[in-house]
């Protein structure tokens, strides 16, 4: 084996582990704008204008299975991702799944820039 191909799994390595951390990174700061976009549309369609109403009980409710739900999704997401790539290094699979992280990732940042 030559030199240049015993660097390039390592320059894989390297590139991959950083995609996923920055996977990673996005997605947890993506956490409370998603929640945030989520009680701006229930605000807008369904709140009345009682400060502290029923209608406040039930968004501060909704908020809090948000960030359970959410937070449950980013565990699964974060280690999920991890263990497939771990298991499936440098193969289409792997970057096919790297691709829909993003892609889900862009579409969640475009939904809290819209809402």
């Amino acid at each position: 084996m030559t030199m240049e191909n015993k660097k390039n799994p390592a320059l894989l390595i390297v590139v991959t582990v950083i995609l996923w951390i920055l996977s990673a990174i996005i997605a947890f700061l993506l956490i409370v704008p998603i929640l945030d976009s989520i009680i701006t549309i229930y605000a807008s369609f369904w709140a009345d204008p009682n400060p502290i109403g029923q209608s406040y009980y039930l968004g501060a409710s909704i908020r809090q299975l948000g960030v359970l739900i959410i937070a449950i999704l980013f565990v699964i997401g974060i280690i999920g991702g991890a263990e497939h790539h771990a298991r499936n290094f440098n193969t289409p699979s792997s970057w096919q799944f790297m691709f829909m992280t993003f892609a889900v990732e862009i579409t969640l940042i475009m939904f809290v820039l819209l809402f």
